[in-house]
């Protein structure tokens, strides 16, 4: 963490090969998180590429005290809800808080996948978005919180809401069996 600091504080003074280090550092697991929300590694990769550029763009102008991580995640979700609100198509990708052995993923990865996706496809974009970057990024709450744009409280209680309702939609579904994914 104090190295992404000192790299924001370089990058921000205008350190191009800071940036370059955060870029590296942080390219993968955006480009993961947005083909997760977009289920299309070519447009997730556009929209890694639109979320890094207007992070270069806007980071001289932002906070000293900047949470980074969770400013990179918040500019990745505006993006991809962005291009949604343009009549783009979303598929969202399974959310999987199972531990099980990787014989008994690969046994029912088809049949979960699909209910899954189908379960988070039916759930309003906030809720998906909080549940895909506290479960499947594995962000903090704070740092969820920040990504979003809320509060710590109002993540607490989106996060209890998504859980549930996507419990419900799960539960409901066809194939989704006894499994438990809260």
């Amino acid at each position: 963490m104090t190295d992404d600091r000192h790299l924001v504080e370089r990058a921000r003074a205008g350190d191009a090969d800071a940036f370059g280090v955060l870029f590296e550092h942080y390219h993968a697991p955006i480009l993961n998180y947005l083909n997760r929300m977009v289920s299309d590694r070519a447009l997730a990769e556009d929209l890694t590429q639109d979320t890094f550029i207007k992070a270069y763009k806007s980071l001289p102008k932002t906070d000293p005290d900047l949470a980074f991580k969770a400013w990179l995640y918040r500019i990745a979700t505006n993006t991809a809800i962005s291009h949604l609100r343009r009549g783009k198509i979303v598929r969202w990708l399974p959310f999987v808080g199972e531990h099980e052995t990787r014989a008994e993923r690969i046994d029912s990865q088809v049949t979960r996948t699909s209910d899954i996706s189908a379960a988070l496809d039916q759930l309003p974009k906030h809720y998906a978005s909080i549940l895909l970057l506290r479960h499947y990024q594995g962000l903090s709450l704070a740092e969820t919180a920040q990504a979003l744009d809320i509060t710590e409280n109002a993540a607490k209680l989106r996060l209890f809401r998504a859980r549930k309702a996507f419990a419900k939609i799960y539960e409901d579904s066809p194939l989704s069996g006894e499994e438990d994914l809260r």
